[in-house]
């Protein structure tokens, strides 16, 4: 019964110290895939904060009037939520609803134009 015992133990040790590796393993990509959407999220940062720069000094924008379009565009969906969700179009053809994420009706496979932010 012992000899039994020992070779369970050991194997539910084994597999124990494989699931730590995977764990680590798992956890090492997610830092990483979290690093680099940091660093892209910094880029867009950057390069709103210089058009809105440009936008203020060549063109004369008010921050009254970058904050008048960012609310419209919040509540575009219903929602004043901070966050901005491309609306389905309308098919052409068919006259059915189309994600915005597709660039083509689901139904007829007529084109559609679709939103450069979708």
């Amino acid at each position: 019964m012992t000899m039994l015992w020992g070779s369970l133990y050991g194997s539910g040790i084994s597999m124990t110290h494989a699931a730590a590796g995977e764990a680590r393993s798992a956890a090492s990509d997610a830092q990483f895939n979290a690093r680099q959407i940091a660093a892209r999220l910094d880029r867009a940062l950057l390069t709103c904060q210089a058009m809105w720069e440009l936008m203020h000094d060549k063109l004369g924008i008010t921050e009254e009037e970058l904050v008048a379009k960012i609310t419209e565009i919040d509540m575009r969906d219903g929602v004043m939520d901070g966050r901005s969700r491309p609306q389905a179009t309308t098919c052409p053809q068919c006259n059915r609803a189309v994600a915005a994420r597709f660039d083509k009706c689901m139904y007829c496979g007529t084109p559609v134009k679709k939103d450069m932010f979708a």
